[in-house]
């Protein structure tokens, strides 16, 4: 709707000085590069319109096109002159180069003198420059302007015409595309969201891009947090930048040091509906694993005698989904005897372990020590863990209050004996005892009833 009302508003430009006068007002379009503002004594294009032969604006010239330039002035060169001095046949503008041919004067539109508070009094007026040819070879257009039948001095501006393709960059027309800025924070970490931020650069051109996307391709246990992974941009002028954000997820399975995430970029020229060129560009993002190495439970007797030997034990586990390097142990304290150190190697994603430590206490009372795990994680990064602990360390108490133990049979510990306990052997004692008492009743009995019968024989011969 823009550029069909400046359209018009143009044409109105053009037929007003056909009539021969334009309106001053239907040539206030706004200049590519703004011009600096008017100052006493000067002579300034304030703004500047490009037209087809036909009126309608355009906005892109190339070489050997015919084009209508409508120029506003402000000059407060003539500014001193009044009505009756300055009159529009009297003002003769023409183009001074080669990069445009022209021949001939410009048409003036309607003029009117007007009063600035700062710098007085000045001249506004249009000038229309019908069927220049663009010669390809500048884009700059250099005015003089002079004041017949006056004493004023002849002024010269010059001003860009953006729209206008130098010759020899029309075969490179379609600009390309690039990621010319990629960032993803400090440090990221698996099963973590991170911001990826992509600066998109559209290079050099003499025509926009339409349909500009880009589209992420991500590795395996690499997702989105939210959103899709084409991002449409929409329309990109030459040399623009544009920037976007994926908040991209690395799950807490990813098990690799790097995620190489490709960009895909997508677009075609407005006018010509060439495809872009696109460079390929892939983001190497580091990837941490949050440290999963956990100690366990330390295990130690509550009381060691003095100058006796104790273990203290300390279980840990990698629960991470990497190995970890150069794992060390180290005791320190006091009343533990003499520190130590183990070099316990590397440990598996997945793997437990235990290290073991002997303390012998030089002195009653507390036991106290720290031993320290120390390791390179899955990031090279050293780690330590502490684990502290304590106990009491008695004197050693005689059983036996001072007697010699060689003078009393000991008894046994039966919390030793791995065999039959003593009393198994007493009652087997026992009932051997009865059975051989039982044998030698019977045997008794048996002599005693063969000698009675030898008896009774005997008598019995006797009596006969």
């Amino acid at each position: 709707m823009k550029r069909i009302l400046t359209a018009l508003l143009t044409l109105c430009m053009v037929f007003a000085l056909a009539l021969p006068a334009f309106a001053e007002d239907a040539a206030s379009s706004t200049p590519t590069t703004p011009t600096p503002a008017p100052q006493s004594g000067d002579f300034r294009v304030i703004a500047y319109t490009v037209t087809d032969v036909a009126g309608g604006e355009v906005t892109t010239v190339k070489k050997d096109d015919h084009i209508n330039i409508v120029v506003q002035v402000a000059d407060f060169n003539a500014g001193q002159l009044d009505e009756n001095n300055l009159k529009a046949s009297s003002i003769a503008a023409r183009i001074n180069c080669t990069d445009f041919t022209y021949t001939g004067t410009a048409e003036v539109g309607q003029m009117s003198r007007k009063q600035d508070n700062t710098n007085g009094y000045y001249w506004s007026y249009n000038l229309l420059f019908r069927d220049v040819v663009y010669n390809g070879t500048s884009q700059t257009l250099p005015i003089n302007v002079s004041y017949a039948g006056t004493a004023l001095n002849l002024s010269q501006q010059s001003l860009t015409l953006g729209q206008c393709v130098l010759a020899d960059k029309e075969n490179a027309k379609t600009p390309s595309l690039m990621v010319r800025t990629s960032g993803y924070g400090e440090v990221v970490t698996a099963g973590e969201e991170f911001t990826l931020s992509l600066g998109i650069y559209a290079t050099d051109g003499n025509e926009n891009l339409n349909d500009v996307s880009v589209t992420l391709n991500l590795p395996e246990n690499v997702s989105l947090s939210g959103g899709s992974l084409t991002q449409y941009v929409g329309t990109m002028t030459p040399k623009a930048t544009k920037t976007l954000n994926f908040n991209v997820l690395p799950s807490a399975g990813f098990s690799g040091t790097v995620a190489d995430i490709s960009v895909t970029l997508t677009g075609t020229g407005a006018n010509s509906g060439t495809a872009a060129n696109t460079t390929p560009f892939t983001v190497s993002v580091p990837v941490t694993q949050p440290n999963r190495f956990e100690v366990g439970k330390l295990e130690m007797q509550d009381t060691v005698n003095v100058g006796d030997t104790a273990s203290v034990t300390l279980s840990y586990v990698n629960k991470g989904k990497r190995e970890l390097g150069n794992l060390e142990a180290r005791l320190t304290g006091t009343n533990i005897g003499s520190e130590s150190y183990q070099y316990l190697g590397n440990l598996n994603a997945g793997s437990e372990g235990s290290v073991d430590f002997d303390i012998t206490p030089d002195a009653a009372g507390t036991i106290s020590g720290v031993i320290t795990l120390t390791y390179e994680d899955a990031n090279g990064k050293i780690q330590t863990v502490s684990k502290d602990f304590t106990a009491t360390a008695e004197e050693y108490s005689d059983p036996w209050g001072g007697m010699d133990p060689g003078m009393e049979e000991p008894m046994p510990d039966e919390s030793q004996q791995t065999g039959l306990p003593v009393w198994g052997w007493v009652l087997i004692v026992l009932g051997g005892v009865a059975v051989v008492v039982v044998i030698v009743v019977v045997v008794r009995k048996r002599k005693k009833a063969k000698a009675l019968a030898n008896l009774e024989a005997e008598d019995d011969d006797e009596d006969i």
